[in-house]
């Protein structure tokens, strides 16, 4: 028989953490773990923890107010973006499906913004992990909670998951030269200038003829305004390379609006392959990343830190983009 000490509290009885595993026919350690959050007991022994402890009153005593479900924060530039939103998508749903609560902010591409976040979540918050698309400053000295970069600066306190999209690029440049073209333009934006570089590289090093357009504008007006650049200088270009579905998208509608057919006129290439390429009236070859693999190294990458605080091995990881062939590139006809 279990003998309780007598409490001027409300709730009667003084239940101490041994008492109550007892009752609840659980070992000590076992309501700790309940307690603490431990990943190695089932949610059944934990409810079945709670429970005893609210009827005896003393849930509060040993709840100390931290969420039993492990959290994940993830800062991503913004939402709206195909691209973003794809990652976004993918990552909460792998992390749910785990039991695991996900955050989601923006930095709206801004350096201090993120590096908020960051102390934010890292120093108020205390979640149990954090996902970062392009880590753009240093970590601040001691930074304790596990953290995934996609992308960004190197970061000896971060590990990091990036693309490699240069042989993807090769890739399209040796389907266009087997299809007869000569001369390929790029359409970009000022936020796809690492696109651009590697589109620079490869086609320096394949021999095709390029040139360049960087609009002002942002997603299928980059498209169109870029299409219309390349008009106006009566480009003799064949092909064009888009930093992005999108850009490729509205560059598709402005030279089917102005009497181009895709691909015998132009041939047109994206990047990231989202979901709608697949669907359009001639299909977008496109440069996939490989979103959804991506994510499960990431999830499976933050499992492992979260269970054992003491791996303080750093990974980066690259996953190489791969061409994804449609209806919209074929051989010159003009």
């Amino acid at each position: 028989m279990l003998y309780f000490r007598q409490s001027a509290s409300k709730e009667g009885f003084s239940v101490t953490l041994r008492e109550l595993a007892r009752l609840a026919n659980v070992s000590a350690s076992t309501a700790s773990k309940a307690f603490s959050g431990a990943r190695d007991i089932s949610p059944e022994t934990r409810e079945l923890v709670f429970e005893t402890a609210r009827q005896y009153g003393c849930y509060g005593k040993f709840f100390k107010g931290r969420h039993i479900k492990q959290v994940i924060a993830i800062i991503c530039p913004e939402v709206g973006s195909a691209h973003y939103d794809q990652y976004i998508e993918q990552l909460q749903s792998t992390l749910e499906a785990r039991g695991i609560i996900v955050v989601i902010s923006t930095d709206h591409f801004d350096d201090e913004r993120q590096t908020e976040l960051l102390e934010y979540y890292d120093s108020y918050l205390q979640v149990d992990g954090i996902i970062v698309f392009g880590l753009k400053q240093p970590l601040k000295k001691g930074f304790e909670t596990p953290i995934i970069s996609i992308g960004g600066i190197d970061d000896p306190q971060a590990d990091c998951i990036s693309s490699c999209i240069i042989p993807a690029i090769r890739e399209a440049a040796a389907e266009l030269i087997a299809l007869g073209h000569k001369k390929v333009a790029f359409i970009g934006e000022k936020l796809t200038v690492s696109k651009q570089q590697a589109f620079e590289e490869v086609m320096t090093q394949s021999g095709l003829e390029f040139e360049l357009v960087v609009s002002e504008e942002r997603f299928e007006n980059a498209g169109v305004d870029g299409v219309q650049k390349l008009l106006e200088q009566k480009t003799d270009a064949t092909a064009l390379v888009c930093g992005y579905d999108y850009i490729a998208l509205g560059a598709m509608r402005c030279l089917t609006e102005n009497g181009y057919r895709i691909p015998e006129d132009f041939s047109v290439i994206g990047m990231d392959n989202i979901s709608v390429t697949e669907y359009l009236s001639c299909a977008l070859t496109t440069i996939d990343s490989h979103i959804a693999e991506t994510c499960e190294i990431i999830c499976d990458l933050l499992d492992k830190k979260m269970a054992n605080p003491h791996f303080h091995v750093r990974q980066k990881i690259t996953v190489t983009d791969s061409l994804v062939l449609r209806n919209s590139v074929g051989p010159v006809q003009r």
